[in-house]
């Protein structure tokens, strides 16, 4: 028996939800099928398939107003635990102000299953992804599977610093790359250090975590001369007691590098240019004490 309170839908939503019921779904169905997307494709197969039997109903489907809906739910359902959640204050009120735009029909990015996209918005509507401006962050780790990836001569250092400095594995804060519009302050320094700043503070909150990952071809020296805009996302790494770790093997083509640059594409495929996906660490303690040297970043 469905208990949550009913949701005033718009009329773009309401004709979806009907036809979802006559599908015979549920709404628990609708946030489940939320909670459990992630990468993969298969993940999201149950969307394509209602999308594909609403519209052989006779159901217009133009844009993301499955996806909407279905995030809708997931989002009534994680709004009221934010307040909750042991993260910095700020990054509560991005998390709010991101997930409440989810539920506006054609507001934004649209978000449909099988996109990057949709993948994010479910991660953050069902508090698996965090917003801290610029940058997001999941709990994640190192997978033991990369070990195989790093330079033969490079792996004894690099366990070494993970054991010792890093403590671990796991559980850690991984970053990625927040998306559109957010991500359109990565050039601004200061943004990137308030998003660094807000994960620290958020550090301070979750004493399991070891500290801030990222795995990433914008921490590749070489690239770091190539988009000297992106420098402040290795100042945690270069400046203040984070280390950028070993090499992982090229990154691919969609990894971004290539995007919004006609002559970087041209140096990479004449083999001028070969980025590498980068590991970088930033330890529990560095992080938190950078933090509290820079309280100008509060606000």
């Amino acid at each position: 028996m469905e208990t949550a309170l009913p949701i005033e839908l718009t009329p773009e939503f309401a004709s979806v939800a009907d036809g979802l019921r006559r599908l015979g779904t549920t709404r628990a169905e609708w946030v489940a099928v939320v909670r459990s997307t992630n990468d993969s494709r298969e993940s999201q197969t149950e969307i394509l398939s209602w999308k594909e039997k609403l519209r052989a109903a006779g159901i217009t489907l133009e844009g993301d107003e499955l996806e909407r809906l279905l995030l809708t739910y997931a989002v009534q359902e994680s709004l009221p635990l934010v307040a909750s959640l042991p993260v910095h204050g700020q990054v509560k009120i991005l998390m709010q102000k991101e997930m409440q735009a989810y539920t506006k029909p054609g507001s934004g990015s649209q978000l449909l299953s099988g996109t990057n996209a949709f993948v994010t918005a479910c991660k953050i509507a069902t508090l698996r992804r965090f917003a801290s401006g610029p940058l997001d962050w999941v709990i994640s780790g190192i997978p033991r599977s990369w070990i195989p990836r790093i330079p033969l001569h490079e792996i004894p250092q690099a366990l070494l610093y993970i054991a010792k400095q890093f403590r671990g594995l796991k559980p850690a804060f991984y970053i990625h790359v927040a998306p559109a519009p957010r991500n359109r302050s990565l050039v601004i320094p200061k943004e990137v250090r308030k998003a660094y700043y807000r994960m620290a503070r958020s550090l301070e909150l979750q004493p399991q975590m070891k500290g801030i990952l990222c795995a990433s071809w914008f921490h590749d020296p070489v690239m770091l001369r190539e988009t000297p805009h992106l420098a402040s996302l290795n100042e945690p790494y270069l400046e203040h007691g984070g280390r950028i770790l070993t090499t992982l093997g090229a990154a691919p083509p969609d990894s971004g590098f290539l995007q919004y640059n006609p002559e970087r594409r041209k140096l990479y495929e004449t083999g001028q240019l070969k980025p590498r996906i980068t590991l970088a660490m930033w330890p529990r303690e560095a992080a938190i004490g950078w933090a509290a040297r820079h309280p100008e970043l509060e606000n």
